[in-house]
């Protein structure tokens, strides 16, 4: 499958460190636009044509972050609509958390394969 089509697929699963620098490059990149709206609109009163394309890349952005997210809750065995769990205040602390910290499960699941090689042993001449 194309990468950039994988990047807004639900199917399948991430790891954590897939899933945080996702995270954080994604918060960073739309708080990137949010400025550059604000300046636009401070230094050119109207930042006419940058709207559209700031706007597209945003969306973008959002919809690729719930992909991962759904990915992410994939890999610890919790279905898609537990997604939506994010928007319940205080639970939403928890729920972030665990997709950062917890472990996802060793080997496949109902979701897919294991993100992550399996380990390998070295053994001791």
């Amino acid at each position: 499958m194309d990468p950039l089509l994988e990047l807004f697929s639900f199917q399948g699963r991430v790891n954590r460190s897939w899933y945080f620098w996702h995270t954080l490059l994604d918060g960073v990149a739309i708080t990137a636009m949010i400025i550059v709206l604000i300046v636009a609109m401070t230094v050119l009163g109207d930042p006419g044509l940058l709207v559209l394309p700031i706007a597209g890349v945003m969306v973008a952005g959002v919809a690729a972050e719930v992909a991962v997210t759904v990915k992410r809750l994939h890999d610890v065995e919790r279905p898609s609509w537990h997604w939506w769990l994010l928007l319940v205040p205080v639970y939403n602390i928890y729920l972030a958390l665990t997709l950062v910290f917890q472990r996802g499960t060793l080997g496949p699941n109902a979701y897919g394969p294991d993100p992550l090689p399996p380990p390998t042993y070295h053994q001791l001449p």
